[in-house]
């Protein structure tokens, strides 16, 4: 079956640090939460077409649901302390449905575009923002060439205020509030805040290789 489809890739930013520094058992722990953020951010007709590790493919029928659903998870991942961000890439356009697969550019275009996407990023589409039915507050970063995609695409950046904690733990890449944490190290004229003692230790014993 082939349909037009508002498409969001979503990625925690961090996991590989993240698993490293605590183990598959946190990984697991992390991924569970995070699936059900992502349950309770679905938007209108948007829905979990594929979840593979801590990357999650979600579909909806308008690109103003996904909205909705991105803006949402944005916050939902952003609230939670000890956890890690998003970033995630929104595209729109025709894509071939066949069982618990997805073919055509589109779904390639959507990874491309998240894999440009920074910690606690959502970036689109031209093709996506035109399909919105009201305006949105995106701002255009530029021109990017995408690997395997002839044209250079220009993509905008969901420019929102978003409540997030105020460290990343330079070990773990976890979300810290300081506010709700012990375990901190000054370095010169930096304050650092980390997630554990395990986390903390590894930075004090060798600071350079997490800078």
């Amino acid at each position: 079956m082939e349909k037009d489809v508002a498409i969001m890739m979503a990625d925690l930013t961090g996991y590989t640090a993240m698993t490293d520094a605590h183990g598959g058992a946190s990984a697991a722990r992390i991924v569970h939460k995070y699936m059900e953020l992502v349950d309770s951010a679905l938007a209108g007709s948007a829905t979990v077409f594929q979840r593979i590790g801590d990357q999650v493919v979600i579909l909806a029928d308008s690109p103003s649901d996904m909205l909705s659903t991105a803006q949402r998870l944005n916050q939902l991942t952003g609230d939670e302390h000890h956890f890690l961000s998003i970033h995630a890439g929104l595209h729109f356009g025709s894509v071939f449905i066949e069982g618990n697969n997805l073919f055509g550019s589109t779904i390639n275009i959507a990874a491309r575009i998240m894999n440009i996407a920074q910690r606690g990023e959502i970036l689109c589409s031209q093709r996506f923002l035109s399909g919105l039915t009201s305006a949105a507050p995106f701002r255009s970063v530029g021109m990017h060439k995408l690997k395997n995609v002839p044209e250079p695409l220009e993509l905008f950046l969901l420019d929102e205020p978003v409540k997030f904690p105020l460290h990343i733990d330079p070990v773990c890449h976890m979300q810290i509030d300081p506010a709700r944490s012990t375990y901190a190290a000054t370095l010169g004229q930096t304050t650092y805040h980390f997630c554990s003692a395990h986390c903390r230790d590894r930075f004090t014993a060798d600071p350079e290789a997490f800078s």
